[in-house]
């Protein structure tokens, strides 16, 4: 019995050596095959483990100032359930149909297209998206930053409802986003006393108990109360003014309602530039990430930042995180392009731009990086693509695109301006 049970596992261990010999010759080939840490396959691209990291940033310092005063009396404020919607944007799939939206069908969840002046407009892009739900209401909240005719007036959001059942599902309003440095002269309208247009990027957007944190390039982020949207003067002569004039009269270039920046967090320290902005999945932190193009120096390492915030979304000074994204696709392997942001656990969704590739007509990606990995997950994400906002209670991660037919893009005189959502499970 003893010698036969001997023979079983002479024949066992010779058997796992076949095995092992066999899988370590696999390996090897493999890695013959292929100079990147990761393997694509069909824009997929296969994870590899965490190598270890360090999270902990140094030198940033959040600075805080209240500049809510100028708005403190003599307004009356709304809420966006107060506001009127005058535009209807479009269901549907016809999303699809904008050039380079190249995500698998099985992975779409649902798509919107803007009416037909705000989506082949060359005067205002979109940038950051996020959304809330106030009174059963879902609604969208997207930034746009004006160029071309509409330089002079800043930025503006747009407030867009996305509930099926409600009475107005799909309408929208545009609202003109302000603060108090009024500037001395202007060329372009008449600039009166109290607020001004806000002029920034506003490349991303983020919600948290009724307060909206805007990315602000190079400052850090500004914030605001949707609580205090406040109702202008529309009509004759109004496009050209902006301000409280001395009889009390309020304008923004016929724009009928204003959001007032009330503070906002100058950080220093190198975290800037900031690009986009989004509230993490477990809801106490605000992540921020830095753009640079593919083709800027390999000394650039862009980086993403986490800000933890407090239960009244007060930004914190201290337990700052910094994490720098891999990405094999550009010849430094760091993570550029970076266009918008989410966070959950250990893992950050990255919508990036510029690949030096093409993937189904679009050159962008959705990059899935776990701290510490050499290389990110990435998939299909339509071209122009910008930030991103979860919507946990559907299982949604939105996003939307930016160009206007004819802007000297890719995409030529085709329309490439939509919103859409994805299932986030598939891409977890």
């Amino acid at each position: 019995m003893l010698i036969k049970n001997n023979f079983y596992s002479l024949i066992c261990v010779a058997s796992n050596v076949r095995i092992y010999s066999f899988l370590f010759l696999a390996c090897v080939f493999l890695s013959s095959c292929t100079s990147d840490s990761a393997i694509e396959y069909d824009n997929i691209i296969l994870e590899q483990k965490p190598i270890g990291y360090s999270a902990v940033a140094t030198g940033i310092s959040v600075n805080y100032s209240d500049v809510s005063s100028y708005v403190n009396s003599g307004f009356t404020f709304l809420n966006p359930t107060q506001v009127n919607k005058n535009r209807e944007a479009l269901g549907g799939s016809s999303y699809t149909e904008v050039y380079g939206f190249n995500v698998p069908e099985a992975n779409r969840a649902r798509g919107i297209r803007w009416n037909s002046g705000d989506e082949t407009t060359n005067e205002w892009r979109p940038q950051g998206i996020t959304g809330f739900k106030k009174n059963g209401v879902r609604y969208l909240l997207i930034t746009w930053y004006g160029r071309e005719g509409s330089d002079h007036k800043g930025s503006r959001i747009t407030l867009l409802d996305i509930s099926p059942s409600s009475s107005t599902y799909l309408k929208y309003r545009h609202i003109l986003l302000v603060h108090s440095s009024v500037p001395s002269s202007v060329s372009e309208y008449t600039q009166y006393n109290t607020y001004a247009p806000l002029n920034i990027h506003a490349g991303g957007i983020a919600y948290y108990n009724d307060k909206v944190y805007i990315a602000s390039t190079n400052l850090g982020m500004r914030v605001f109360d949707l609580n205090k949207i406040i109702e202008v003067s529309t009509g004759a002569g109004a496009s050209t003014k902006c301000g409280k004039d001395t009889n009390g009269n309020l304008y923004a270039f016929n724009y009928r309602y204003i959001l007032p920046q009330i503070e906002y967090y100058d950080i220093n320290g190198g975290a800037n530039p900031f690009s986009t902005i989004q509230v993490n999945d477990e809801g106490n932190a605000l992540w921020t990430a830095q753009y640079s193009s593919g083709s800027s120096s390999s000394s650039v390492v862009p980086k993403v930042y986490g800000f933890p915030i407090d239960s009244g979304g007060t930004v914190l000074n201290s337990g700052i995180e910094e994490i720098i994204p891999k990405n094999s696709l550009f010849d430094d392997d760091h993570a550029h392009g970076m266009q918008g942001i989410f966070r959950k656990g250990n893992r950050t969704w990255l919508s990036c731009s510029g690949s030096p590739s093409e993937s189904y007509g679009s050159k962008a990606r959705l990059a899935r990086y776990t701290d510490g990995a050499s290389n990110t997950v990435r998939y299909r994400w339509p071209y122009g693509s910008e930030s991103l906002y979860y919507e946990a209670e559907y299982d949604y991660l939105w996003s939307l695109t930016e160009w206007e037919p004819n802007a000297g893009a890719d995409n030529g005189s085709e329309v490439n301006r939509c919103i859409f959502a994805v299932h986030f499970s598939e891409y977890e």
